[in-house]
């Protein structure tokens, strides 16, 4: 996979992988499957006598068809291997945009299309804030929505997820992950302090 590809640290775990909500990629491949049969429905909307009527129009509609079946069954393949190239598309956004969620940082993962990919981190000590947005019907119902992790630094970086499962957990896992790691800092210093050093 490839958050198994980034270096960790030699006392880093991963502690989630956290990928876009089922329900988007479902929506993209709906809409897909929509427009890969469109044509063909739109075809037999003009083929059907009953639906049109019968007048001239509709003969030399029909006899159009009819002697153009060729370019027609082209244009209907390119369309689907355009759709093809899409569905490929929304895939590889949807497998490849990641949270990894480590005890000591968070790992976001987005890949912009087939060829880009932006890769950025933030070390749990350094959270500040982590807001969520849970907007629709049916984010509500199916638990997604947006987490927002803020930073401290001088840029004062988001962290932006989007369409994210079960957001509450998902907050609270980090959070939980960044006070453990903050508890353990704190007990180390307070070791070192008191064997003087």
């Amino acid at each position: 996979m490839l958050f198994e590809k980034m270096q960790l640290e030699d006392d880093e775990k991963v502690l989630a992988v956290i990928r876009k909500h089922w329900w988007i990629i479902l929506v993209e491949i709906s809409v897909v499957m929509l427009l890969a049969f469109l044509p063909l429905l739109l075809l037999s909307l003009f083929s059907q006598s009953g639906l049109l009527g019968k007048n001239e129009a509709f003969v030399s509609i029909s006899q159009w068809f009819t002697l153009h079946t060729a370019e027609i069954s082209y244009f209907y393949i390119a369309w689907l291997l355009a759709l093809w190239m899409t569905l490929g598309n929304f895939w590889t956004d949807y497998y490849l945009d990641l949270w990894a969620v480590t005890n000591k940082r968070v790992i976001l993962i987005d890949q912009r299309g087939f060829f880009r990919r932006f890769m950025s981190s933030f070390r749990l000590e350094r959270l500040q804030d982590m807001n969520i947005e849970i907007n629709g019907f049916i984010a509500t119902l199916l638990d997604f929505g947006t987490i927002e992790a803020q930073t401290a630094g001088g840029s004062n970086e988001k962290f932006l997820g989007e369409y994210m499962p079960r957001p509450r957990a998902i907050k609270a896992q980090i959070v939980g992950a960044a006070d453990e790691l903050t508890t353990q800092q704190s007990s180390r210093i307070e070791n070192l302090k008191a064997q003087g050093l």
